[in-house]
Order: C-alpha cells, then structure tokens, then sequence
C-alpha cells in the first residue's frame, strides 16, 4: 500500500486493494474520496469520517466542483497559504 500513501500533483488516481473494513484507517486524511458502493452501512462509515475533506458517494467525477459546497472554492487555497508581502525601497526609512 505504499502508492497509497504517497501524494502527487493533480489529477491523479492510485487504484489499490483494501479490505473494506480497513479502508478507512488505510487511507488516512484525505482531500477527495469517491465511493462506488451500494453498502449503505459503509457509505454512512464515510459519511461520519471527518478525515476526508470532499466525499462523492457513487460514480461522479473527482473534478465536478458544486460552488455552492462548503470548502469548494478555488483549488489553489488548498495547495498554498495566504501572504500578503512588502518590500521597502531602498533610502524609504
């Protein structure tokens, strides 16, 4: 399981074998998970795990945004931080 620890820039998928029971504890804290399954009592498993930040149950595609989703916006305020910077001129002080 060692891809699926890994991270890579976007888009980017790594497909590996888990046992469903240890899904979750596998991988860890997540930006997007997409879930194909009809067991419902999984799908509440992830429903009610605060690890993964954006849950898609069923067959949607990881890069359909829905702005009016909390946490949606643009993807670069979850790549970089916020950071105002000034210079001052050289002879301003």
């Amino acid at each position: 399981m060692k891809l699926a620890n890994v991270e890579y820039l976007f888009p980017f998928v790594a497909v590996v074998e888990c046992p469903q029971e240890a899904m979750l504890r596998a991988i860890g804290p997540t930006l997007v998970c997409t879930a194909i399954t009809e067991d419902r009592r999984f799908s509440q498993d992830l429903l009610d795990a605060t690890s993964i930040d954006r849950l898609n149950l069923g067959p949607l595609p990881t890069t359909a945004f829905d702005w009016r989703q909390p946490h949606e916006g643009n993807l670069v305020e979850f790549l970089f931080r916020h950071r105002a910077v000034q210079i001052a001129q050289a002879g301003s002080v």
